[in-house]
């Protein structure tokens, strides 16, 4: 009997190990992708300064606003999109956990017990009883890489959604940073309307009074009185998008608008631009390197690959070590009797030789799969390339209309001046204070619109640069 246990043990052991040296001649591990970076991708941005450090991790803190920082840090514990992704990253990760024991041995345990009745053709029967337990294991070995494709393909969905995750973190955080800053903006073109309006209503007063007295005219009146009713007309408006951008930060930070903290809802300037902005982005190669969703592709690139490797071992055959090991007996007492032990040791091998080409129709679905997830890396790499540089572009322009609007507002707030001092010294009529005034308006609102373009495009910039997250930051 133990020369029959060696003997089958030492065919299953010369199988598997000429099945396993056939299984290296044909089928290696899958190759990672290579980021193809473009000429223009080597050096510096094109609309970017040329500098080489890489942007800091938190950018919103470079703005030194206390309700951004606190609403960013809520957002990134709190936010519903971002709780979604982490939920994804843990059912990975338990996916993965199931397959790190496919190549390992099975080992079960079972029990049994059963009666039977013969009967023997001349109207006599015997029952007999039978009780089973044992210990039952398998083993299939990994000749020819579906195991380990399947492991790799599922650690790199793993990485693919963590990067997923990170991508959701930059996104949460760049949003309440841009919605933040159209929060403010929206304030300081309700504060610009609100000082506007009560100019106008204070002139307004006088013209009524000058008309009172005959000094006046009727004209006069009612153009002041239509440029009040203007101004207070934009007021609801302007209202309106600074209670939309509110409502807007409480979904990103995952609480009930009620819930907001009260440095929000109270009107505050817009913090100043860091002089350095763009000291710091670093250059395209460490972007492509840093951005979550190249990282994503690459590794959905990486697990089309190994689970290509699993259609490819369906080729080949199947090699399956099984055994089992316990007491069979009649009666209970004869259980642990030497006669009661039982074992059973061997090894199969299924090869299926024809399948009407499904497997090779498998085999080329998986081959079309890498094929699509190779043109959705190559398109993560150009987009990348393409957010940055717009972003870029975006903001550099911003700040020369934030410039040049700036310098329009002075002037005409020095005109607004000029005109009413004049009116006052009964050199000029109200015509020209009116048109002055509506001049001043429109200025200011235009800057207060451009400097939030500007906040919000250079929010973009490090949206598109990732925030200076990489690997492992959070």
């Amino acid at each position: 009997m133990k020369n029959s246990i060696r003997t089958a043990a030492a065919v299953a052991a010369s199988a598997a190990a000429g099945l396993m040296l056939s299984a290296c001649a044909v089928w290696g591990p899958a190759a990672p992708p290579s980021v193809a970076v473009s000429k223009s991708a080597a050096g510096q941005f094109v609309n970017g300064p040329s500098s080489t450090p890489e942007p800091i991790a938190q950018f919103w803190q470079l703005f030194n606003d206390s309700a951004l920082n606190s609403s960013v840090d809520l957002a990134l514990k709190q936010n519903t999109d971002l709780r979604v992704a982490v939920a994804r990253v843990n059912e990975a990760r338990a996916l993965a956990g199931g397959t790190d024991g496919l190549g390992r041995p099975t080992l079960g345990v079972g029990a049994g017990i059963s009666r039977s009745r013969t009967g023997d053709g001349s109207g006599t029967s015997t029952g007999a009883n039978n009780l089973n337990t044992g210990l039952q294991g398998s083993w299939e070995p990994d000749l020819f890489g579906r195991v380990s494709n399947e492991q790799r393909a599922a650690r790199a969905l793993v990485l693919s959604s963590q990067a997923e995750q990170r991508a959701v973190q930059v996104s949460v955080a760049a949003e309440v940073a841009r919605t933040y800053f159209e929060l403010r903006g929206a304030q300081e073109q309700l504060r610009v309307a609100s000082a506007a309006l009560q100019t106008q209503t204070a002139a307004l007063k006088i013209v009524d009074a000058r008309l009172s007295v005959g000094r006046g005219t009727a004209l006069d009146t009612e153009r002041a009185h239509a440029l009040v009713a203007a101004t207070a007309a934009a007021l609801p408006a302007l209202d309106a998008v600074k209670v939309r951008t509110l409502l807007r930060l409480a979904t990103l930070t995952g609480v009930a608008p009620q819930a907001l903290p009260p440095g929000l809802t109270e009107s505050k300037p817009l913090p100043a631009l860091p002089a350095t902005a763009l000291a710091q982005i670093g250059n395209p190669q460490n972007l492509l390197q840093r951005r979550p969703d190249v990282a994503a592709a690459e590794q959905q690139l990486l697990a089309t690959q190994a689970q290509w490797g699993v259609a490819r071992s369906a080729l080949f055959p199947k090699l399956t070590l099984a055994g089992t090991m316990g007491l069979n007996a009649g009666r209970l007492a004869d259980v642990f009797e030497p006669s009661a032990f039982v074992f059973n040791l061997g090894a199969s091998m299924l090869w299926t030789l024809i399948d009407n080409g499904q497997r090779q129709a498998q085999l080329g679905s998986a081959a079309a799969r890498i094929e699509a997830a190779q043109a959705i890396f190559d398109k993560a790499v150009l987009t990348a390339l393409e957010d940055t540089e717009g972003a870029l572009a975006t903001y550099s322009r911003s700040q020369l209309q934030t410039d040049n609007l700036f310098t329009a507002a002075t002037a005409a707030s020095r005109a607004a001046q000029i005109a009413r001092a004049r009116f006052a010294a009964g050199v000029s009529d109200f015509f020209a204070v009116l048109d002055a005034e509506r001049e001043l308006l429109a200025a200011q609102d235009r800057l207060a619109a451009a400097q939030t373009q500007a906040a919000t495009s250079l929010v973009g910039v490090y949206r598109a640069l990732a925030g200076g997250w990489g690997v492992g930051m959070f």
